[in-house]
């Protein structure tokens, strides 16, 4: 069963803490990489095993997406834990998740890999700005996501490094945690004049429409409820699709 639920505050639960998160990167040059990196911190009393969604906001007008080595337009890659995932991935490993105990933070591990979030990004020769969002999402429930939008802007002149895809009326969903879901999940919601998510198949076709109650809330994911697979969740306000999440079901 899917659950939509105001009980959870998200506001006066623990969750992870971005230590000066870059806003904007910016550079003449269309050649050269483009980073922008900042330390995560357990501020909870709890121990929390941190995943990384990276979601695509506003892009070049050509952008190598999904990545084809070799292929014109600009990409990028992120590392998280240690590890850095291939270009065009979107979201990091359950496997590799990184875990912090209470007051830490990501820091070099024992092995001297860089375990903060480092995310690239290689205009090849494409000016203009692009826009990736960063998701930081516990596995543990009923841990809030936090997530950080940085702005990509290369060969941009003085006021052009803008954002211009507009948010959709301040309403937003988090990214699914743990993904896949296996047994239950949670996304934590802020919608403030209240929404509805939809859960799609591949196709389109709307599988359950969900009503979120004015605030902020948490829906679960229960993998009984589906058949192993891949699956969208699309957040939809005043009848327009915004936010649309992809996720997985295994058994």
């Amino acid at each position: 069963m899917l659950l939509a639920t105001g009980l959870l505050v998200l506001t006066s639960v623990a969750q992870p803490t971005l230590v000066a998160p870059v806003d904007a990167v910016e550079s003449e040059s269309l050649d050269s990489v483009m980073v922008a990196e900042w330390f995560v911190a357990n501020g909870t009393e709890s121990e929390l095993t941190l995943l990384v969604q990276r979601n695509i906001v506003q892009t070049v007008e050509n952008m190598n997406l999904p990545y084809v080595a070799g292929s014109e337009g600009a990409y990028e890659r992120f590392c998280w834990g240690g590890t850095c995932y291939p270009y065009g991935t979107a979201s990091s490993l359950n496997a590799l998740a990184l875990t912090l105990q209470p007051s830490d933070t990501t820091g070099l591990n024992a092995f001297g890999a860089e375990e903060w979030l480092i995310a690239d990004y290689y205009p090849n020769g494409e000016a203009g700005s692009t826009a990736m969002e960063y998701c930081f999402s516990a596995t543990q429930q009923g841990v809030p996501s936090v997530c950080h939008t940085v702005l990509f802007c290369a060969g941009a002149e003085s006021g052009e490094c803008v954002l211009n895809v507009p948010r959709v009326q301040t309403a937003s969903l988090g990214a699914l945690a743990p993904n896949p879901v296996v047994g239950i999940s949670g996304v934590a919601y802020s919608a403030p004049m209240g929404a509805e998510m939809h859960v799609l198949d591949l196709t389109g076709r709307t599988l359950k429409t969900i009503p979120l109650a004015p605030g902020e809330g948490s829906v679960w994911f229960n993998a009984q409820e589906f058949a192993p697979g891949t699956y969208l969740y699309a957040l939809q306000v005043e009848g327009r699709i915004g936010q649309v999440r992809k996720f997985s079901v295994s058994r």
